[in-house]
């Protein structure tokens, strides 16, 4: 009996989007591989500083957003991207051979940028198992994503695609997969009646679904509160994650309309059962909403990758942006109340859904699995490629 080769799968928890994809990605691959999903910022050989500096960068991207606008926008120039490297290399690089040495990985994925160019750097060649880079992002991604290093680059839009080559990635080298999500995105496990009769939602009322990401930040609270004195009869579903204060003062509010407060839980119900997904542009929300044919509103963004998010969704139809809470309800009360443009836009969504994303990365992977003969065959070019 062959033995099933372990697959290193590179993650962070600089947001909840990176380790999302790494989980999609390792529940396809397990038919022919032992995944193997880590932060090597948290691994005992890195430093501290970078598990610190996951937790200051959603502190950053809230409160002081000009100033990660201005870090991405400097750093994405041609060669300072380097800096970026260099710095991050001296803390990681001793974490990453030590994962190598312990799982002795054929192929090791990233869902991360830099993680596949340090571990490059730090392997002769011949000592290197195969590297694929997976890009989270739809938009307007940071060079440091692209490493001439890798075997293989999963992009999930042909923006990024055409970012990656002007970066000098080889186009052989480029799959155009869509972005890793899980399956229960892209059907429902049952009809929207059932699924709302199963969450005690009311089956009949227009209903949004508003997110607040893995930390549950933003300006939730408000833009509730703000569709809450609607004139319109709607319902609400409203994630506040990981933020227990958020979702304790959301549970002692007196609700005019019908609410349902939830806490960090799965999404794919949720998200089925809506008619409408209120969010931030994190890419992961964003593929899985577009997967599931929901229009969205986004509320906010982290300037940079989530700005180019944003305006992928709305260039292609199928989202609009509230800059205020009096534009948030707006929004919400036209696409609740109007079904021709909800409908509209949510074909629109289904339009840039790439629902088979994860298939498609999957056998990428397997594929550099393989022997060297068939790994030196161009990967294979999905739907959507041009």
């Amino acid at each position: 009996m062959t033995s099933v080769p372990p697959v290193i799968i590179l993650t962070s928890d600089a947001g909840s989007g990176h380790r999302s994809a790494a989980a999609a990605i390792a529940q396809h691959i397990t038919p022919f591989a032992t995944p193997v999903v880590v932060n090597p910022a948290h691994h005992p050989l890195a430093s501290q500083t970078l598990a610190r500096a996951e937790k200051l960068y959603l502190e950053v991207v809230n409160h002081a957003p000009e100033h990660y606008a201005f870090a991405h926008e400097i750093t994405d120039a041609p060669g300072l991207d380097m800096v970026l490297e260099y710095s991050l290399a001296s803390t990681l690089r001793r974490s990453l051979l030590a994962l190598v040495a312990t799982h002795q990985p054929r192929v090791v994925v990233s869902v991360y940028p830099l993680l596949t160019r340090i571990l490059a750097g730090s392997l002769p060649k011949w000592k290197r198992p195969r590297l694929m880079t997976v890009v989270t992002d739809l938009g307007n991604v940071h060079r440091a994503w692209f490493s001439s290093h890798d075997d293989t680059v999963a992009v999930p839009s042909l923006v990024v695609r055409d970012k990656a080559v002007k970066c000098g990635i080889d186009v052989r080298k480029l799959v155009h997969t869509g972005l890793p999500i899980q399956p229960a995105f892209v059907a429902p496990r049952a009809s929207v009646s059932e699924l709302r009769h199963a969450l005690g939602w009311d089956p009949n009322l227009p209903t949004l679904l508003l997110l607040g990401g893995g930390a549950g930040v933003g300006p939730v609270r408000e833009m509730a509160y703000a569709l809450d004195q609607a004139t319109v009869p709607l319902q609400m579903a409203i994630v506040a994650g990981r933020n227990m204060a958020l979702a304790a003062e959301l549970r002692q509010y007196a609700w005019q309309q019908r609410v349902h407060i939830y806490d960090f839980v799965p999404l794919a119900d949720l998200m089925h059962a809506c008619d409408v997904v209120a969010s931030k542009a994190g890419g992961l929300t964003v593929s899985e909403s577009m997967a599931a044919g929901k229009p969205m509103i986004f509320y906010g963004e982290a300037p940079g990758q989530e700005a180019g998010n944003r305006t992928y969704v709305m260039q292609a139809g199928a989202g609009l942006y509230a800059h205020d809470t009096a534009q948030f309800v707006e929004y919400a009360r036209m696409l609740l109340t109007d079904r021709a443009i909800c409908q509209s836009m949510a074909v629109a969504a289904r339009r840039i859904g790439m629902p088979h994303a994860t298939q498609a990365v999957a056998n990428e992977i397997q594929r550099l699995l393989q022997n060297d003969r068939a790994l030196s065959r161009p990967p294979a070019r999905y739907v959507g490629w041009r």
